[in-house]
């Protein structure tokens, strides 16, 4: 792994770990099949995008001064484009994570273990 696909990973990592009961390393090998998409702002590594086929996630360790939409935009475009939906989770009790997800057009699907289910097949964002 690169070190800005490996730098984006810990702030992914950074913005679920205080949700989770399991170490980086845990973390890092669950999603080692997964193409990691580094977030830049001012030229530093602030989180990351986790893309495997048709499933997306977004995360970030500090978080942005200025907006990260444009970044995420042209990643989930590309996936609706590719696969006509893409799919994300949120874990309940995130109500951060699902209101960014609903205003990037998720929305729910179904809840299961512990995790509310999304899917966006048109981003709000074109």
């Amino acid at each position: 792994m690169e070190k800005l696909e490996k730098d984006a990973l810990l702030m992914i990592y950074d913005s679920i770990k205080h949700r989770v009961n399991f170490g980086f390393d845990v973390y890092e090998n669950a999603v080692k099949d997964w193409n990691i998409l580094p977030l830049f702002e001012n030229s530093k590594v602030i989180g990351g995008v986790l893309i495997k086929g048709n499933e997306i996630h977004v995360g970030y360790g500090i978080k942005p001064k200025s907006t990260i939409i444009s970044h995420i935009k042209t990643t989930l475009n590309k996936a609706i484009d590719e696969y006509g939906y893409v799919v994300t989770s949120v874990m309940i009790g995130n109500d951060a994570g699902l209101k960014f997800c609903k205003r990037l057009g998720f929305y729910k699907t179904g809840e299961e273990n512990g995790t509310i289910k999304l899917k966006c097949d048109r981003s709000n964002y074109k």
